[in-house]
């Protein structure tokens, strides 16, 4: 994929968390998959969308309200316009007390549209988020001052990875990409991990990493990554050993 194209949505999902954490302040809420670690654990990994849990206190009504302000907002316009963005449109097709969503499309002025998801989950349980400032390297390559949000840590992310590989249906390539990168780059540490899975999910997670191949891989993980990644993951041996790593990782939580 385009690395402008990724680069203008990123630019975008930035510029809506620094308006959003202003608007949401005083409320729980934590930014939660790819954009998590891509913003907060320095992923590789580039995402087209957003995902964030939200507090169920919060109200549809207020929630919707703050989303739009950001999303309609002259300042959002402007930020994007440096980049070739022209106009920028958003519908609404799912607003319920459990999910909100808006589909943004980015209107480029050679004609390109880029399309991008935001979305909501509310969470009846309290949020176990962190605060903090997205990573240093992510902000001087868009020339964006540093601003605070809420995330969820390592731990929490490993685990959520964990859960996502044991999913019953799921087979997204992406879950042990991602669960490499917090073991073995960031440091996530698996005793705590284990601590918040029951062990079955833990050895379902295990057996469904053995199963992926690295044809699938090419496949979904490689065209997200960085011109310089992609090289280096088009070799099965680099893919194999991220592979055995993870199970290992996995095993080891069993003991």
């Amino acid at each position: 994929m385009a690395t402008k194209s990724f680069e203008l949505r990123e630019l975008f999902h930035l510029a809506l968390l620094r308006q959003l954490g202003t608007r949401l302040s005083g409320r729980s809420y934590a930014v939660k998959g790819g954009i998590c670690l891509r913003f907060f654990h320095r992923s590789p990994r580039l995402s087209e969308d957003m995902d964030l849990d939200i507090v169920s206190q919060v109200r549809a009504a207020t929630l919707e309200k703050a989303v739009d302000s950001v999303i309609d907002g002259r300042a959002m316009l402007a930020t994007l316009i440096p980049l070739g963005v022209t106009a920028i449109k958003a519908t609404k097709p799912k607003q319920t007390d459990t999910t909100q969503r808006w589909k943004v499309m980015l209107q480029m002025s050679a004609g390109e549209e880029l399309r991008t998801k935001v979305e909501f989950s509310r969470r009846r349980d309290k949020i176990r988020y962190s605060t903090g400032v997205p990573d240093s390297n992510l902000l001087k390559r868009y020339k964006a001052t540093p601003f605070a949000a809420q995330y969820y840590d390592a731990t929490f992310m490993s685990a959520q990875k964990i859960a996502a590989l044991a999913a019953d249906g799921r087979n997204a390539l992406r879950d042990l990409f991602d669960l490499h990168h917090l073991f073995y780059t960031i440091g996530s540490k698996p005793e705590e991990v284990s601590a918040l899975l029951e062990p079955e999910m833990v050895k379902a997670a295990a057996e469904k990493v053995l199963s992926f191949t690295f044809e699938d891989f090419k496949e979904q993980v490689v065209p997200y990554l960085s011109a310089d990644l992609m090289d280096l993951y088009r070799d099965s041996v680099v893919f194999d050993a991220q592979k055995d790593g993870s199970i290992s990782i996995l095993l080891g939580m069993l003991k």
